[in-house]
C-alpha cells in the first residue's frame, strides 16, 4: 500500500484532529505558526489536490526490538496512542507519492523531526514499508518548508533528509550534544513547570514523548551509521548496538515518578 493510501484512508481507530484538503484545512485552522501557515497557503495554491493530516495519534511499538533496547520504561506506562504527529502533508504523484512531516520550528525541533519518524516508521508499523516516501523538516521559514515540499517531486526523500541532516549536525557527536542540551532543557523546564501544576497528567505524557524521541534519535542515527560501525566497532553490530543502547540511556530525565512528585517530597516521605 502506497503513502498516500494509508494517509487518507486511515484504519477505524485511527485519531486525529483534522484529514482532508490542505486549501480546507487553512480555511477552518487559525492558529498556525506563521512559517507553516504562508509555507501550507503557497502549496495549497500550487497544487489544490494536496492533503494534510494534523495532530495523527500513533502508538509505541514496544515489541519492536529498538523499544527493547532503549530500556526508557516511562513510555510503557502512557495508555493508548501517545506519540503525536504534528503536520503530514501528502499527495499523490503521476510517478510516486510524498509525504511530509512538517513539525513546528523551535531549539532543537529537527532532532525532534527525525525521533517521530523513526518512531512512525519503525517495523511493524503500517509506514514501514513506505519509509523512503516520507521526509521530515523543522524550519523557521515559509521558503524551506516550500522548497523541500517541491524537491520531492524530483528528489528522494532519503537523498533530501541526508543534506537536511548534514545542515543541522556535523557528525553523531555534534548530534548527540544537541540532544543532550534539549533532554537537559526538558528536565529543567519540567521541574519548574510542574511545580505549580496540579493536574499533571497530560504534561507528563508530553515530556515523557519528548524525551523518548530524543532517545530514539541517538539509538537509531548510531545504528545506521556505517562508518561508526567499521571505523569503532570493527564491522561488530552487537558490539555498535551495544553503544547505541549505552547513549540512549544517557539522555538526562525526570522519572514518572519523579514528575507526579515535583513539589510535594515532604508528603511522599
Amino acid at each position: 500500500m502506497a503513502v498516500y493510501e494509508i494517509l487518507s484512508q486511515q484504519n477505524g481507530d485511527a485519531e486525529y484532529s483534522y484529514n482532508g484538503l490542505l486549501s480546507e484545512y487553512l480555511e477552518q485552522e487559525t492558529e498556525l505558526p506563521d512559517a507553516i501557515r504562508e509555507a501550507f497557503a503557497q502549496i495549497a495554491e500550487a497544487e489544490p489536490d494536496t492533503r494534510i493530516v494534523c495532530n495523527l495519534k500513533g502508538a509505541v511499538k514496544l515489541d519492536a526490538i529498538s523499544n527493547r533496547i532503549i530500556h526508557y520504561r516511562d513510555i510503557s506506562k502512557l495508555e493508548g496512542n501517545p506519540i503525536v504527529y504534528p503536520f503530514i502533508l501528502y499527495s499523490k504523484g503521476e510517478e510516486a507519492d510524498r509525504a511530509m512531516l512538517v513539525v513546528p520550528y523551535e531549539p532543537y525541533g529537527y532532532l525532534y523531526a527525525r525521533g517521530y519518524y523513526y518512531c512512525l516508521s519503525e517495523a511493524g508499523s503500517q509506514f514501514y514499508d513506505v519509509r523512503n516516501e516520507v521526509l521530515e523538516v523543522c524550519f523557521d521559514n515559509s521558503a524551506d518548508i516550500v522548497n523541500s515540499w517541491n524537491r520531492l517531486k524530483e528528489e528522494k526523500a532519503g537523498m533530501i533528509q541526508r543534506q537536511l541532516d548534514r545542515r543541522q549536525f556535523r557528525n553523531y557527536d555534534n548530534l548527540k550534544e544537541q540532544a543532550m542540551a534539549a533532554a537537559e532543557a526538558l528536565k529543567k523546564d519540567a521541574a519548574e513547570i510542574l511545580l505549580n501544576v496540579q493536574e499533571r497528567s497530560e504534561l507528563i505524557r508530553y515530556y515523557i514523548v519528548r524525551w523518548f524521541l530524543l532517545k530514539k534519535v541517538l539509538y537509531v542515527q548510531y545504528m545506521v551509521n556505517k562508518n561508526i560501525r567499521s571505523s569503532v566497532h570493527e564491522g561488530d553490530i552487537h558490539k555498535q548496538r551495544n553503544q547505541a543502547r549505552i547513549n540512549a540511556d544517557e539522555v538526562p530525565i525526570l522519572s514518572y515518578r519523579q514528575m507526579w512528585t515535583v513539589g510535594h517530597e515532604e508528603e511522599a516521605e
